[in-house]
């Protein structure tokens, strides 16, 4: 359904954590997994696009970010950190640890309960559930342009930092419903 000027709307920015080592320091577990280098560059670059690039990556009328969660492990943690730095931002940062492992509808309840005078919100999470919510907020209706939107985001692929922004058409963050969203863009690296 296409947006008038008056229907509310929200962003959701869905991002992969970036490259993570794969084993833990002094044999930790999986949780505790850092960013390689070529994740931290990865996740700072990103950020600085955000940062410079007007309008905000290249999509008109797209708000960024003012509030950033993620998982607690420690890549998730890591590439929030460093695309908010980047960013030249001082978002708010919330982890969780019960985002880590989380499927698709623990996600999404975090997202229902953004706070409403939050417009743009990032989150920072790990693969499948990521590119899963993304798949689930498009819906897959021709009508809304989910069909559409869902083959553009398989056709792209979503490797390690990769961004997916989804313009959520909803009044308050607790309507957000599998299709009620549609895909302003999705990015991966190199940014």
């Amino acid at each position: 359904m296409p947006k008038s000027a008056k229907d509310p709307v929200r962003y959701l920015w869905l991002l992969r954590h970036g490259k993570a080592a794969s084993d833990a320091p002094w044999g930790g577990s999986d949780k505790e997994r850092p960013l390689t280098a070529r994740g931290r560059r990865d996740a700072a670059a990103l950020g600085q696009r955000i940062a410079k690039e007007q309008p905000v990556l290249g999509l008109s009328g797209v708000v960024a970010p003012v509030l950033a969660i993620c998982s607690a492990a420690v890549r998730t943690h890591q590439t929030a950190e460093l695309v908010v730095k980047a960013m030249g931002s001082r978002i708010p940062i919330d982890s969780y640890r019960s985002l880590y492992e989380a499927g698709t509808e623990v996600v999404l309840q975090y997202v229902r309960e953004i706070d409403e005078s939050v417009t743009s919100a990032l989150v920072v999470g790990h693969n499948p559930t990521i590119y899963e919510l993304v798949w689930e907020l498009l819906g897959d209706s021709d009508e809304g342009g989910g069909a559409r939107d869902r083959a553009t985001l398989e056709a792209h692929g979503f490797p390690t930092c990769s961004l997916a922004v989804v313009t959520l058409r909803v009044a308050a963050w607790e309507d957000t419903s599998h299709g009620s969203g549609n895909l302003a863009g999705v990015f991966k690296p190199p940014y």
